[in-house]
Order: C-alpha cells, then sequence, then structure tokens
C-alpha cells in the first residue's frame, strides 16, 4: 500500500501537466460581396414609384423620341432639369434610391415605352455603397444597354459618373473604379458619352466644394446641379444632333 499510494499520487501530476490536445480551429466562411439579385428575387421596393409614373404617363402622355433621364435619386432630385436641358422635351425617371437592377427591371415600364432619341443614364453608386464591386453594375448596365438598342437601335446614350460623395468617402475606390469602367464601356459603343460630373461637385483633393450638396452630403444642391448642367449639357448637344438624320420625321 506505502509503494502503491506514491505511485498512484505521480500518476495523477504527470497527468495534470500534460499538454491537452489543442482544439481544432473551426474555419469561418469567407464573406463576400452583397451582389443585387435580380429584380425577380427582390421585394419590389419602388413598386409605388413606378405606378405613379405609369399614372402619370396614363393622365399626360409624355412626348415619343424625347430626351429621358434614367436611374436614381440624383437625377429625380433634379427638379429644373427640363428647365436646364431645354428646347429638348425631357422626360426625368430617377427614382428613389434605386440600383441598376431596379432601372434593368423597370425598363420596360419608364424606358422603351418613351422611344427615347437620348438617354441620360446615371446610376450604379448604390449598388457599390450597399456592397456589389464595381464590374457588378457595369455588367447590368451592358445588358440595359444592349437592351435598349435592341428596341431603340438609334438611341444616344450619355452616361454620368457617379459623384464621389462627401458622406461615401469609404467607397471612392470602387466609385472611381465603376467610373472608369463606364467611361471605358462609353468608348466601346457606338453614339455613346460619358460625362464625369465630379469636377462640378468637387475640388482637386477630392472634397466637395462648399455650398454644392445638401446636408446630406450624398445630393446635390441647387447650385451642384447648375454646375453639373454646364459639364452635361455639351454632349447631351452632341449626343441630340447625333440622332438627328436617324429620328427626322418621327
Amino acid at each position: 500500500m506505502r509503494v502503491f499510494l506514491p505511485l498512484f499520487l505521480a500518476a495523477v501530476l504527470f497527468g495534470a501537466d500534460t499538454p491537452k490536445p489543442a482544439e481544432k480551429a473551426v474555419a469561418k466562411p469567407a464573406a463576400t460581396a452583397a451582389v443585387r439579385k435580380p429584380l425577380a428575387e427582390q421585394p419590389l421596393r419602388m413598386a409605388k414609384d413606378i405606378e405613379a409614373f405609369e399614372k402619370q404617363d396614363k393622365a399626360n402622355p409624355p412626348p415619343q423620341h424625347g430626351l429621358l433621364l434614367s436611374g436614381a435619386s440624383s437625377l429625380r432630385m433634379w427638379k429644373n432639369v427640363a428647365e436646364e436641358m431645354k428646347p429638348y422635351p425631357t422626360i426625368n425617371r430617377g427614382f428613389g434610391g434605386s440600383y441598376t437592377t431596379e432601372v434593368l427591371g423597370y425598363m420596360d415600364r419608364i424606358t422603351l415605352p418613351y422611344h427615347p432619341r437620348v438617354v441620360v443614364f446615371h446610376c450604379g453608386g448604390n449598388d457599390i455603397n450597399a456592397g456589389d464591386p464595381p464590374e457588378a453594375p457595369i455588367q447590368r448596365i451592358r445588358e440595359y444597354l444592349a437592351r435598349l438598342r435592341k428596341a431603340n437601335p438609334d438611341t444616344a446614350v450619355v452616361f454620368m459618373a457617379t459623384t464621389r460623395a462627401p458622406s461615401r468617402k469609404a467607397k471612392w475606390v470602387d466609385l472611381d473604379q465603376f467610373n472608369r469602367d463606364l467611361a471605358a464601356l462609353a468608348k466601346q459603343e457606338k453614339n455613346t458619352w460619358f460625362v464625369d460630373i465630379n469636377p462640378a461637385l468637387n475640388q482637386a483633393n477630392g472634397e466637395g466644394k462648399e455650398g454644392h450638396y445638401l446636408k446630406d452630403n450624398l445630393h446635390p444642391s441647387e447650385l451642384g446641379y447648375k454646375e453639373i448642367a454646364k459639364v452635361l449639357r455639351p454632349s447631351v448637344d452632341e449626343a441630340w444632333k447625333a440622332t438627328e438624320a436617324a429620328f427626322k420625321g418621327k
């Protein structure tokens, strides 16, 4: 018994000092970009906006072969754009804080029925701010352009750059890449223009010019829209002139 007890205690102490096997680390799933789903798989966030446009069109049919603004809220909030773009018949169909999936998904209802002569397109920044990589909205814009041209082969498109808004500083790198890709797309296609509106709103260091944004530091102010019109109008004029022969008599 005297011999057994020391051996038993030694075994217990030895076991207490022996390191336990390390637990296997559980691998965490890699983070993925929140790519926008097709419209059919999304809740119809903007359904009421689109229905309102359709009621408006029924009560007061808009002109055919006009200047169509297609995109998100920075177009929707441009209240005097028709005045800025005179004498072109202007239809503003910017809506909500829309993604390119929604502009693409609703184009059968608020783009194609107007058979526009020139489209000013401004969308994609909301996609990127929500987590999309730049190539995702660019691909959807390619689809938008293809569908537009299938129905209206002679329509010209003026792409407005997305803004490097002060409130989206964390996304500036991706927004810059999106704008470069959009400019490249415009060079590849016929009758397409790219207009960088950022110099109208931002200083050389990228920060917003005083008084050019609203308090949300996202949407242009009245002064900001006035400056945007100055850089946008020349391309709209060129696009309208380039389509003159194709739309003569229409």
